[in-house]
């Protein structure tokens, strides 16, 4: 299937599965569809199923998106909560397309909480809550992670998946690689026919003992002790002080145990000028993302780092917060700079990467897929420098490799069904895809690069706040509920972007402040409702939520 017959089919606003080897345009296709979307002013999402994956596409993590975070498992109980969360219960209702980039990662098991949560949320029995899913990826890369000893199970195999029965979109045209060997070799990969001749070749791109480069490349290695031991090592060839910063956990043991097990922060941090550096969280200012690369360039007189990032921009870094909460109480935090060194990364860290130049070692690779997706980050087959390989480095899963099949002979059937239509009859099922989601179908002016750089909304309330406005004069010139002000206020405050001292002036009086505070004691919570009744409905909800933050 070409790039352009998988437009037209995504256009037409079927859930779809986008695949095909690397280098086919994925990306691309979702890019132009997204261009699409914003044309016609249909709402919608981009997500991927992982932190390092979201930040090629300029999104968020599904698990983030859908606010089930980590879970296994998905109860009445946590459907509830989710549609109190206000901000998630609008999300999901406001949103007519999610994308799913990196979807071999994604588990059967979370695809169908998901599917659960939409249909919950959006009081809709239709698969995913009658919203368009694209899916895109490609299961010949790695898969979900497998905990305990599980068999994997992939996303294509879930009753959700089953349910949805999506086109199927296989590209068939090569854009990346620049060469036909790598591109040879990728395909011979995916057949599962690593023949002598590529063996031969990629023998010729080993290296005995250690590769000197006249420039810093990224090592990709499969395990993570390999990894920090590669990073440690060249941490201490620089020259220059060391930074330390140690992690502040409070909170019950186990539970700050588990956060420190999911969170990747460093429980002791060292940092120098000139340490290459991954960013493993997401800013709330979105100046960096969960998986941004950059070098420390110096260090503030807060001796907080400023870190280059790979797209030029300096950024200085603060401490991030990660917590459990419970019924609105936060019952572990850890605060740490949201940075680990990164010379190397495992290759899990690379899916969606694309490299010019990369030392790989594939030694010890002990997943499907891990060999094609090493290679398949290169452009060309001479920016590979292979350190090791074995017999299973470049293995695939024989269930993939089965399915693969299937899905290319779906893919043919669509282009078969879309060639029936005239451009005329596809325009006409464009406009209703349109039209049933509540857009444009004239094209709206969209100023990409404005759109990029626009202002997360709680930044736009900051901005407001330091200009010490009134709550009547932020939602007025915000245009929004107080109740949505109060909301961002809050946020502000639990990211640290904003003090107490701030909203000082937006307090009610000394008196009703400490009748407040009282009540919250005497209840001893959290909670808003009691403390409304307690009151006996004297203050609003919003006077209550701005005096539960300093109390």
């Amino acid at each position: 299937m070409t790039q352009k017959e998988a437009l037209s089919i995504l256009k037409l606003g079927h859930t779809t599965f986008l695949t095909g080897p690397a280098g086919s345009g994925k990306s691309y296709v979702l890019r132009e569809y997204i261009s699409y979307l914003k044309k016609h002013d249909i709402k919608y999402a981009v997500t991927a199923s992982t932190g390092i994956a979201s930040t090629h596409i300029n999104g968020m993590t599904i698990h983030s998106w859908s606010g089930i975070g980590i879970k296994d498992k998905l109860n009445k109980y946590d459907l509830d909560n989710l549609e109190e969360k206000q901000n998630i219960y609008k999300r999901y209702n406001s949103t007519e397309v999610v994308i799913i980039d990196e979807i071999s990662m994604l588990s059967s098991n979370f695809l169908n909480m998901f599917d659960k949560a939409c249909k919950h949320l959006k009081r809709n029995d239709e698969p995913f809550g009658g919203m368009q899913i694209v899916f895109c990826g490609d299961f010949f890369q790695l898969p979900p992670i497998n905990k305990d000893s599980q068999k994997i199970s992939y996303a294509y195999e879930s009753e959700s998946w089953q349910e949805a029965k999506p086109v199927i979109c296989y590209l068939t045209e090569q854009h990346r690689q620049k060469e036909d060997v790598l591109t040879n070799i990728l395909f011979q990969i995916r057949q599962n026919k690593v023949d002598e001749f590529v063996w031969e070749y990629l023998e010729g791109r080993k290296s005995d003992g250690e590769v000197i480069y006249d420039k810093e490349i990224l090592k990709l290695y499969t395990h993570n002790v390999d990894v920090d031991k590669i990073n440690e090592n060249e941490f201490d060839k620089l020259e220059g002080g060391i930074k330390y910063y140690s992690m502040i956990s409070k909170g019950k043991a186990n539970l700050v145990e588990s956060l420190k097990k999911n969170c990747l922060a460093e429980e002791e941090l060292r940092l120098k000028v000139g340490a290459a550096v991954i960013c493993i969280k997401n800013d709330i200012e979105r100046k960096f993302v969960n998986g941004s690369m950059g070098e420390v360039v110096r260090f503030e007189s807060d001796d907080m780092p400023v870190v280059k990032l790979k797209d030029g921009k300096e950024v200085k870094i603060k401490a991030e917060s990660w917590k459990i909460e419970e019924d609105g109480k936060v019952k572990a935090e850890l605060l740490q700079l949201p940075l680990k060194l990164a010379w190397a990364i495992t290759i899990h860290k690379s899916q969606g990467m694309t490299l010019d130049e990369a030392e790989i070692d594939l030694s010890k690779a002990f997943s499907f897929g891990m060999g094609y997706v090493a290679l398949s980050r290169l452009r060309s087959i001479s920016g590979l420098y292979l350190k090791g390989a074995h017999d299973k480095a470049f293995a695939v899963s024989p269930d993939v490799l089965k399915i693969d099949i299937s899905f290319q002979n779906k893919s043919e059937q669509a282009v078969k069904a879309i060639k029936k239509y005239s451009e005329k009859e596809l325009e006409n099922k464009w406009n209703h895809f349109i039209i049933n989601c509540g857009g444009s179908i004239k094209e709206v002016e969209v100023d990409d690069e404005e759109l990029e750089e626009k202002k997360p909304t709680i930044i736009l309330t900051k901005e407001l706040i330091m200009d010490k406005k009134t709550l009547d004069e932020i939602v007025s010139i915000r245009n929004l509920t107080e109740n949505t002000i109060v909301d961002h206020i809050e946020k502000l405050m639990e990211n640290s972007l904003i003090e107490k001292k701030d909203i000082d002036y937006l307090m009610p009086d000394k008196k009703d402040i400490d009748k407040i505070k009282k009540a919250f004691k005497k209840l001893d919570t959290d909670k808003l409702t009691p403390v409304f009744e307690e009151l006996k409905e004297k203050y609003s909800f919003q006077t209550l939520k701005l005096v539960r933050l300093i109390k």
